[in-house]
């Protein structure tokens, strides 16, 4: 069975918010992240560092609450806090045969929260921001 131990560091290391040198030793150096803020994946251990540190120095709290695990695949359960707004996400991780984390699977939600968190995020890593816009909005819009 595949040791959690870099699991278990990795999640209290982002709970601190230490990315470089104490998160990112517990990643494989072929790892990926598919995130909510931008919708290509990025990949490698650089790659995945860079946008883990954006993150938390965005947002004012990143709360690890509950781990689920299945094999060498886990749920990293979490509540992420940015100004008023609460998200709660979740991570599907999956573990290496050396037990480093591989790849990353983000959901978050409530949809207006990660988007508030997706507009000062996404212009750091190259993205876009975007907006959230009701339907009825979306109408009017269209109809200009």
């Amino acid at each position: 069975m595949i040791s959690a131990e870099h699991l278990d560091a990795y999640l209290e290391a982002m709970g601190r918010r230490e990315v470089e040198g104490t998160t990112k030793a517990h990643m494989a150096d072929v790892v990926v992240i598919r995130s909510p803020i931008v919708p290509t994946p990025f990949q490698g251990r650089e790659q995945v560092t860079r946008v883990l540190d954006a993150l938390l120095s965005t947002v004012d709290a990143f709360e690890p609450k509950l781990l689920l695990r299945d094999g060498a695949d886990f749920v990293a359960v979490f509540t992420i806090r940015f100004g008023d707004h609460v998200i709660d996400g979740m991570d599907h991780m999956h573990l290496n045969d050396a037990g480093l984390v591989d790849s990353m699977t983000v959901a978050w939600r409530p949809l207006p929260a990660v988007v508030a968190v997706q507009q000062k995020l996404a212009p750091k890593l190259g993205g876009n921001a975007m907006m959230l816009v009701s339907a009825n909005q979306a109408e009017l819009i269209a109809a200009r």
